[in-house]
């Protein structure tokens, strides 16, 4: 296994994204270079169209939050829940370089992520709202997706915040029925999903740990970039990582 000289950045104090996170439970040995090396992942395509949707419907959720009231695809919890009123809080957790953020006391490691939205309930319990877009007939959570509630829960609860037992998926699937014709039409489908936040503390470790460890790391199973790279490599100069 390949080594890089110690130095003071492998017992500095860590600071980890929800997407770094997930980065590491896909695979350490990527989420070790980028963290203990400080070697960028390549650049992937800008998901333009879904950013767009994304601030679009922020606006809009947000039209509703100054109003007191519930966007349509909230229907079914009328009556239950609200939007969350702390707009400057929000606007804080909603910035990718902030996000909602906690540093662990005892360790001065910090675990942080972006929401998009959260719901207020009247047992003054508190829930986490995602956007997701998709273009699929039918919304799929992904092991991704599910990661970002359970870190995002485990985080108000660090906040002190009581949250709910669920958390909630506000998907926009797009309609394919009538072909195209110059507009892109939506459908709503609210999915509910249950966080697991007890997780996290666990993950976050293992994740800090291996972002301080000296030895580069086994690469994930199904890791695509590190395969292609093994390969390159036995190629190019006969020798595998």
């Amino acid at each position: 296994m390949a080594q890089v000289t110690r130095s003071e950045t492998s017992t500095r104090a860590v600071t980890l994204s929800r997407w770094q996170l997930n980065i590491f439970t896909e695979c350490p040995r990527c989420f070790w270079l980028v963290n203990r090396c400080g070697i960028k992942l390549p650049k992937t395509l800008p998901f333009a169209l879904n950013n767009a949707i994304d601030g679009l419907l922020k606006a809009e959720f947000d039209e509703h939050r100054a109003a007191g009231t519930l966007p349509p695809i909230f229907a079914s919890l009328n009556g239950r829940a609200t939007l969350f009123t702390d707009t400057t809080q929000l606007e804080t957790w909603r910035n990718n370089f902030q996000g909602v953020r906690w540093k662990d006391p005892s360790s001065g490691h910090t675990l942080f992520g972006a929401v998009d939205d959260l719901l207020q309930f009247q047992d003054g319990t508190t829930a986490v709202v995602d956007y997701k877009s998709t273009g699929s007939a039918h919304p799929t959570i992904y092991p991704s997706y599910q990661l970002q509630m359970d870190v995002y829960t485990y985080l108000l609860q660090q906040l002190g915040f009581k949250t709910a037992a669920k958390a909630y998926f506000a998907f926009f699937v797009v309609v394919k029925d009538d072909g195209f014709n110059g507009r892109l039409p939506f459908r709503e489908a609210l999915i509910e999903v249950t966080p697991t936040p007890a997780r996290v503390p666990a993950l976050f470790a293992q994740a800090v740990a291996v972002a301080q460890a000296d030895e580069l790391p086994t690469p994930g199973a199904a890791c695509d970039l590190c395969r292609w790279y093994g390969e390159a490599a036995s190629i190019v100069d006969g020798a595998k990582l």
